[in-house]
């Protein structure tokens, strides 16, 4: 008869053990694909800010009159690079990013941008006149459909004495 005692696992012991690493497993690869499948959020939204700021930055660089005098005559179509003033961008609408040529941006496939110019609502800049100021808003649709917003204003402050 044998007197030692025998050491090591038994076959329950070992199935218990497996099936417990099994279902730790899973939770860990379920956490980590839930925070992979995310990580390209805020590239996506940072890429979105910079568009807009791009197109608010070409409109508000514009001069405020058309060079024919008008404020705000009708947009001329076509490509913005025949955009002369910052009303021209009024209802700009483009299912893809393009440069002001209308060449489209290779890797910014999925984007959209809407431009719309109003005028300032009274009291809106405090004292200025509302014949004095521009209201410019980008909108900018991600491949992931958020909307990223920009609103910028452009004064009249270099040829109408009262605006300035």
């Amino acid at each position: 008869m044998c007197t030692d005692r025998q050491q090591g696992t038994t076959l329950v012991e070992l199935v218990m053990a497996i099936a417990v690493a099994g279902v730790l497993l899973v939770g860990l690869m379920t956490a980590y694909s839930s925070i992979v499948g995310r990580s390209s959020d805020p590239m996506v939204r940072t890429q979105s800010v910079s568009l807009a700021e791009s197109y608010l930055e070409e409109a508000l660089l514009k001069p405020f009159h058309d060079p024919g005098g008008s404020v705000c005559p009708a947009p001329p179509g076509g490509n913005r690079e025949n955009f002369n003033n910052v009303c021209d961008y009024h209802n700009y609408s483009a299912a893809s990013i393009t440069l002001p040529n209308g060449a489209a941006v290779s890797g910014l496939n999925g984007y959209s941008v809407a431009i719309t110019v109003t005028n300032i609502a009274a009291g809106e800049l405090g004292a200025i006149p509302t014949s004095c100021a521009l209201k410019v808003t980008v909108n900018i649709t991600s491949p992931l459909n958020e909307v990223v917003s920009l609103i910028g204003y452009r004064t009249d402050y270099e040829s109408n004495p009262a605006c300035s």
